[in-house]
């Protein structure tokens, strides 16, 4: 391999990282309304206290949960708010086909736009200590009683529409936000949303961003509420970290219902709090008496959030991917066009090096043989997925985020998850006997350089597949393309160990991140990513993709380690595999059914 290519080839990243640099910015603030806000705490914990003391558990599609629905009906309709009701049926994880009803009011404005507020009404049990949204909903009420008629004078009228969602299954992935993004008229002339949740809470201000695809609110958006929040608690809300934001941009992950609207293009945050030890996302109120102070301080914030945008003129709320920082933030067209550009030294070494092996006319049959079967079987790996969730081990239903409380996940069958894993450690034993070495044969420098080319071409082409469709994703596979270039040059085997680690540093950080952003350990953590992928939240490319950078380095880590054999013994037509026989069988037993019926 030219090494001397790659390293000056790096120097093309310089533009880009220039154009990286200048896109960083400080985003404008929007002023603040004249008007102050009127938020009264007393009252809005009245009302918290109320629902949770007269519908401790309000599961969705329960009675309970219906009633909630018509008391939060009555209540906001007493402000002189007109309301309406959507149901529908949908299939949840944990819970299965229920009725779902999102309440709706609306305080009509000079202008058709609309401005959306959206606080779910559920929880997931009177026992279960998150996923409560009393605050949320006692702060939708206040608000609509500020912005409603008034018995001693007319109704303000706000320059756009003010909508007020109650929405169902807010602690089920929230379903009731994806169904009224998707189908209310409001939604799609709605300039931004606000989605609180958990405002009750003692700890720390925390603004979530995430969405359901590589997007981000709208810059002023998370300007103006961070320094709204700021105004009325003394504390700027914390934001996610910047690995959690990549990890979030490379495979969506959204939690709170922010990222229902965020995947409708919809600029929308969702404010809550978020006490030490707590996930980093939105997990409800906490389990202990509501703190009156904080949900007065936010209740006021997000009331001046709705005048601040009410007011505004002309300001873009336009929802492109971003990375937040502080008080900057940097443009995601720059960090995507840094990060495609990183992989164009890589691909430079490789293709130098598979030209070098054809020169040389290495054997690069057996080591593509090795691949396909270490990529069939982590595709069998990936297939067991949709097998344990229609064995009902992983869950299923609407492709939505599960929260890290769901009952899939702290309370999965270990029986279950112990099954899929015998499963396929037995596919792995199956699979190994062609791929180890032969005892007392010595692998050769051919083979080896060969297995590594393969590999790291294979590496190449997933990492110019995730350029294309996924470029966030590239930050975490970035490490494994530039680690493992420089195995096939490294004869010494704890220094190949050291650089194979390396590699598997990035994958490895965002599932930690991940983790850390759900308060999961490692074994919750995979759970849950299965369950991602079972419910049809995480795509299928996604999957591939995994499924193709594992299997790369199923074929590095065989080397590294001196586990890789040439395929079947390097014969030129090996005999037919595990895969190959099963076809031929099925192929068989179908022709004996035609022939039978035909005879």
């Amino acid at each position: 391999m030219n090494v001397r290519l790659v390293r000056v080839s790096g120097l093309v990243v310089a533009p880009a990282l220039l154009a990286l640099l200048f896109s960083v910015s400080t985003p404008g603030t929007l002023p603040r309304p004249p008007i102050e806000p009127l938020f009264d705490e007393v009252a809005a914990t009245a009302i918290a206290t109320q629902l949770s003391a007269d519908f401790p558990a309000r599961v969705p599609g329960t009675d309970e949960s219906a009633a909630a629905a018509r008391w939060f009906e009555q209540t906001i309709s007493a402000a002189g708010l007109r309301t309406e009701t959507q149901a529908w049926l949908e299939v949840l994880p944990d819970l299965g086909r229920v009725e779902l009803r999102n309440v709706v009011a609306v305080i009509p404005g000079r202008s058709p736009e609309t401005i959306v507020v959206v606080a779910h009404r559920d929880n997931v049990g009177a026992d279960r200590p998150l996923g409560d949204n009393a605050s949320g909903t006692a702060a939708l009420v206040e608000l609509g009683r500020g912005f409603g008629p008034q018995s001693s004078a007319p109704a303000p009228l706000p320059a756009r529409t003010l909508v007020l969602v109650s929405t169902d299954a807010g602690a089920y992935g929230g379903a009731g936000a994806a169904h009224f993004a998707t189908t209310s008229p409001y939604a799609e002339t709605a300039l931004v949303a606000v989605v609180l949740d958990g405002i009750g809470g003692p700890g720390r201000p925390h603004l979530a961003i995430a969405g359901d695809r590589p997007a981000s609110p709208a810059r002023v958006l998370v300007s103006t509420a961070s320094s709204r929040i700021a105004e009325h608690t003394g504390d700027r809300p914390e934001l996610p970290s910047v690995p959690e934001q990549l990890a979030n941009l490379a495979v969506p992950l959204a939690v709170g219902e922010q990222g229902r609207f965020l995947a409708r293009g919809t600029a929308a945050v969702t404010v809550t709090t978020k006490e030490n030890g707590d996930p980093n996302v939105p997990v409800g109120d906490p389990d202990a008496p509501l703190s009156t102070e904080r949900l007065g301080q936010l209740g006021r914030a997000t009331e001046a959030l709705i005048g601040s945008v009410d007011a505004s003129v002309g300001a873009a709320f336009r929802t492109p991917d971003s990375l937040f920082f502080g008080d900057r933030v940097a443009s995601g067209w720059a960090l995507r066009l840094t990060l495609v550009i990183l992989v164009a030294p890589f691909a430079l070494g490789v293709a130098d090096l598979l030209a070098r092996g054809r020169r040389q006319r290495l054997r690069f049959r057996p080591a593509l043989r090795a691949l396909r079967a270490r990529a069939l079987f982590w595709l069998y790996g990936a297939l067991l997925l949709w097998v344990g969730s229609v064995a009902g081990i992983l869950p299923t239903g609407a492709a939505l985020p599960l929260p890290p409380y769901s009952e899939s996940i702290v309370g999965r069958s270990a029986g279950g998850v112990g099954l899929l894993v015998t499963v396929f450690a037995a596919g792995w034993l199956l699979a190994r006997r062609r791929l180890v070495p032969v005892a007392g044969a010595a692998l050769s420098t051919e083979d080896r350089l060969g297995g590594y080319s393969v590999a790291l071409g294979w590496l190449g082409l997933a990492a110019f597949l995730g350029a294309i469709g996924k470029p966030y994703a590239l930050a975490f596979l970035l490490p494994s393309l530039y680690a493992w270039l420089w195995l096939p040059l490294q004869t010494r085997r704890l220094a190949a160990v050291a650089l194979y680690a390396l590699g598997l540093a990035g994958p490895l950080v965002g599932f930690l991140v991940v983790g850390r952003e759900l308060g999961l350990g490692p074994i919750d953590t995979a759970v849950y990513l299965a369950a991602l992928a079972s419910v049809g939240y995480v795509s299928v490319a996604t999957v591939l993709l995994a499924v193709a950078w594992a299997a790369a380095a199923a074929q590095v880590g065989a080397l590294v380690l001196g586990r890789y054999g040439v395929y079947a013994g390097g014969a030129e037509r090996p005999p037919p595999g595990a895969v190959r026989r099963s076809v031929r069988a099925l192929a068989q037993t179908v022709r004996g059914f035609r022939y039978a019926r035909e005879t």
